[in-house]
C-alpha cells in the first residue's frame, strides 16, 4: 500500500520536473526571441533614424535656387559665404536622435517602443558639391530640367535643327578658304603698288613665243567712281558695336566685379565621393546651351536694367562689362556671317559679273590691269563684310536672317558699298523663315568647351543670387548634391553604427 503510494508520489513528482525542464527551454527560446526581436528592432530604428536624417537634412534645399533655376542644392554655407560642414552633422544627429527617443510628449515616431536610444557620434564619409568635377553635378542637373521641360520629342527635333545647322556653317568656313580677309586686303594694297617693268610689259603685250601682241585695252574710269574698298577698309577700322548696334540702344561702358565667381576664384572640393563626371555629349552641351538662353538674358531680351545685362554674351566672353562681351560675341558672328556671304557670293553668277566688272574699273584706276583678279577678291572680302554689318545690324534689332543667303534675302548692292553708313539701313531685310539673334548665340555656345559652358552657367547663377535674391554670400561650392553620412547610437545596453548615402540624384546606398 505504502509502495503503490510512493510511486505515485514519485511519478507525480517526475512530471513536474519534466515540466519545469520544458518550460526553462520555452522561457529560454521566448527570452530569445525577444532579444532578437529587440535587436532587430533596434536596427531598424537605427536606419530609419539614419535615413529619416538624411532626408531631413536634404529637403532643406534652396527654395530660390529650384524656383529661379530648377535646381536642387543643400546649401551648406552660411549667410556670408563661409562652408559649414558641421551643420550637416548637426542637423543628421537632430532628426535621428528624435526617431530614436520619442518625446516625451508622445509625439515621437516611435512613441511607446519597447526601447530608446541615443546618437553618440556622427560623422560624414563624403560629400559631392556643385562644383566638383567641373560641375558634373551642376551640369547634370541643368540636362534634367531640360530633358523635363523639352521631352524627347523636342530634344530629337531641336538635336535635327542644331546638327543640320553646324554643317551648314562647317561648309561655309570651308567654302570661305583663299578669301581670308587680313591677307586678301594685304594683297589688294601691293596690287597697288606694280613692280618695276610690269607696266611696260602689260603695256606693250608679247605672245608666249616673244612676238607682240594687242595692247590691253584699259577700261574707262568714270570721274565720279569711289572705290568701295577703300571705303569699306576705312569702315573695317572702326568700332564694331558703333556699325551693328541700333539707334539708342548704347550699352553703359561700366565694368562689374567678377572676382568673385565660381570661375574666377579657388574653390571649395568634397570628398569622399566616387567620381562620376565625364565629358559632355553633344546632346549634353546642347542642353546646357539651352538652359543659358532660357535662364539668362542677352543683349536682345533687354530685361536687366543694371549690372551685367548682355549674360549670355558673358558666357561666351567672360569679360568683366557687357561691352566687351557684346563686342566679343558680335565680332564671332561678324566672321559667321562673313564667310556665309563669301559663300554665297562665290556661287551668284550675277554678282561674280558685277565684281569683274567694277574689279576692272578699280585695277584701271590704279594703272594695273594685271590686278583685276586680286581687286575682285578684295572687293569680294568687302562687299561680304558690308552685307554682313546690315545682317548683325537687323539680328540686334530682333530681326531674322537666314543662315545662307538666297536672291531675295541678299540686301546690299555693289553700288551701294561706299555709302554703306549713310544708306545701309534702307537696304535692310528682315528674313521670316531665318534665324533670329539668340539663335545664333546657341550656334556659338555649341562652339565652346562644355567646361566653358559649365562654368560660365555656374558664374550667372552665382551672379544673380547674390545681387537679385539678397543672397549676397552665396556660393555654388557651398552647395551639396550628394552625401556620406554615418553616426553610433546606444539603444539599450548595445551600440549600433550604421553608414548610408544619399543626394538629388535620388541613387541612396542601402
Amino acid at each position: 500500500m505504502r509502495e503503490t503510494e510512493r510511486q505515485k508520489r514519485w511519478a507525480a513528482g517526475s512530471i513536474t520536473a519534466y515540466l519545469c525542464l520544458v518550460l526553462i527551454l520555452m522561457l529560454s527560446l521566448i527570452s530569445g526571441t525577444i532579444a532578437s526581436v529587440r535587436n532587430a528592432h533596434a536596427r531598424v530604428m537605427t536606419a530609419c533614424a539614419m535615413e529619416q536624417g538624411l532626408y531631413s537634412l536634404f529637403a532643406g534645399y534652396d527654395r530660390t535656387l529650384l524656383g529661379q533655376y530648377e535646381l536642387f542644392f543643400y546649401n551648406g554655407g552660411d549667410k556670408s559665404g563661409v562652408w559649414k560642414p558641421e551643420t550637416m552633422s548637426r542637423k543628421v544627429a537632430e532628426t535621428a536622435g528624435e526617431v530614436l527617443s520619442p518625446t516625451a510628449s508622445g509625439m515621437g515616431i516611435l512613441s511607446g517602443s519597447l526601447s530608446g536610444g541615443q546618437v553618440t557620434e556622427v560623422y560624414l564619409g563624403g560629400y559631392r558639391l556643385a562644383t566638383d568635377e567641373e560641375g558634373s553635378a551642376f551640369s547634370r542637373q541643368i540636362c534634367e530640367a531640360m530633358k523635363a521641360s523639352l521631352g524627347t520629342y523636342g530634344i530629337q527635333q531641336l538635336s535635327q535643327k542644331l546638327r543640320g545647322e553646324q554643317e551648314t556653317v562647317k561648309r561655309q568656313e570651308d567654302g570661305q578658304s583663299g578669301y581670308e580677309e587680313e591677307e586678301v586686303l594685304k594683297q589688294y594694297e601691293e596690287s597697288k603698288q606694280p613692280e618695276e617693268g610690269t607696266e611696260k610689259t602689260e603695256g606693250e603685250g608679247e605672245s608666249g613665243n616673244g612676238t607682240p601682241s594687242e595692247p590691253d585695252q584699259k577700261q574707262p574710269v568714270p570721274e565720279d567712281f569711289v572705290n568701295p574698298i577703300e571705303v569699306i577698309q576705312k569702315v573695317m577700322k572702326m568700332g564694331i558695336l558703333g556699325l551693328v548696334l541700333p539707334e539708342g540702344q548704347a550699352l553703359s561702358q561700366g565694368e562689374t566685379d567678377v572676382s568673385f565667381l565660381a570661375s574666377k576664384r579657388e574653390l571649395q572640393s568634397g570628398f569622399g565621393m566616387a567620381e562620376c563626371g565625364k565629358e559632355l555629349s553633344f546632346v549634353d552641351k546642347m542642353l546646357s546651351s539651352e538652359y543659358i538662353l532660357w535662364k539668362f538674358p542677352c543683349y536682345t531680351s533687354r530685361k536687366k536694367k543694371e549690372g551685367l545685362r548682355c549674360q549670355v554674351e558673358y558666357v561666351l566672353c567672360g569679360k568683366n562689362s557687357d561691352q566687351d562681351n557684346l563686342a566679343g560675341t558680335v565680332n564671332r558672328l561678324l566672321a559667321l556671317r562673313e564667310a556665309a556671304n563669301l559663300v554665297y557670293l562665290a556661287k551668284d553668277a550675277q554678282k561674280q559679273g558685277e565684281m569683274e566688272a567694277m574689279a576692272g574699273v578699280i585695277a584701271a584706276s590704279f594703272g594695273v590691269p594685271a590686278a583685276m583678279p586680286v581687286v575682285k577678291m578684295a572687293l569680294a572680302v568687302c562687299w561680304a563684310f558690308a552685307e554682313s554689318i546690315l545682317d548683325l545690324r537687323e539680328l540686334l534689332d530682333g530681326g531674322k536672317v537666314a543662315l545662307f543667303k538666297t536672291a531675295e534675302s541678299w540686301q546690299l548692292s555693289l553700288e551701294q558699298l561706299p555709302k554703306l553708313l549713310e544708306t545701309g539701313d534702307q537696304s535692310r531685310k528682315n528674313a521670316p523663315g531665318g534665324m533670329e539673334y539668340s539663335d545664333y548665340l546657341r550656334l556659338l555656345l555649341m562652339q565652346k568647351s562644355g567646361k566653358a559652358v559649365t562654368f560660365g552657367a555656374m558664374d550667372l547663377v552665382e551672379y544673380n543670387m547674390r545681387t537679385e535674391q539678397q543672397q549676397p554670400g552665396f556660393r555654388l561650392d557651398c552647395c551639396v548634391d550628394e552625401l556620406e553620412a554615418g553616426f553610433t547610437a546606444v539603444i539599450g545596453k548595445r551600440e549600433y553604427e550604421i553608414t548610408r548615402n544619399y543626394g538629388y540624384e535620388m541613387q541612396g546606398a542601402a
